[in-house]
């Protein structure tokens, strides 16, 4: 007995074989492709960080001496760079704020800094920033004059705070405060750049102040010895010191 395939088998053969023929090459073909890439990425973990893109605005930090630090430490294998440690480590310099770190293919890292904005000298030793928070840089870099704040641990954002408004309301009449303590029983001392000293102690502050800008002219209308010092904590009335006197009060 003869067998025969039917015909549309037989015409389906080749279309069969050529359909097993090209999954094998696309096998072939990816697996050639992973290998490549393997190969590929292999000889990448010797390709090094060549390039370090430094970015920000700087006004106390020396752009070329942090940039020399990061390529001597970081310069390298582009794979084995750990941003997060770059992050770290530019975090422990003086006058960094914030830092952004990322790779940019195929060899460069790119590194944005915020710098501290100092705003005050904190306890004669440390700074505050605009967002009264307390850092540590050499207060021999500093750009400008800042002025002094003094107070107990944790009253930085009180004092900040206080000096600003005083200085606002100083301002408006010509005057202008270089430093704000603040003493352990909470009571507040403003020392102006004319060279007067203010006690305000811990109640209606700033009604001090501005009862003190009413009463300069008259103080200082008939005296012309300078005015050293101004107790302005009595109810009534005012204590003045002159710079050659024992303070009495007026």
């Amino acid at each position: 007995m003869n067998w025969r395939l039917p015909t549309t088998a037989l015409k389906q053969r080749p279309a069969f074989f050529a359909g097993v023929l090209f999954f094998l090459c696309a096998v072939a073909g990816l697996s050639w492709a992973m290998v490549a890439a393997s190969d590929w990425l292999h000889s990448q973990q010797s390709a090094p960080v060549q390039e370090i893109r430094l970015y920000g605005d700087f006004q106390h930090i020396d752009a070329v001496a942090l940039h020399q630090v990061l390529t001597q430490e970081y310069v390298g294998n582009f794979f084995s760079v750990n941003v997060d440690q770059v992050q770290a480590f530019l975090l422990q310099q003086p006058w960094v704020y914030q830092v952004a770190v990322r790779k940019q293919w195929p060899d460069a890292l790119v590194v944005v800094v915020t710098e501290q904005q100092p705003v005050a000298i904190w306890n004669q030793q440390q700074l505050l920033n605009d967002r009264a928070e307390i850092f540590d840089a050499p207060l021999q870099q500093l750009k400008t004059e800042l002025p002094m704040l003094t107070g107990p641990q944790g009253s930085q954002q009180d004092a900040l705070t206080m000096f600003r408004h005083m200085q606002g309301l100083l301002a408006l009449h010509k005057f202008n405060a270089v430093s704000l303590g603040l003493t352990e029983r909470f009571s507040w001392q403003l020392n102006l750049s004319n060279g007067v000293k203010l006690k305000l102690g811990r109640e209606d502050t700033l009604k001090r102040v501005q009862r003190f800008i009413e009463l300069y002219p008259v103080i200082t209308k008939h005296k012309t010895d300078a005015v050293a010092e101004i107790d302005l904590r009595y109810d009534t009335g005012i204590a003045v010191r002159y710079s050659s006197e024992q303070k009495r009060k007026a």
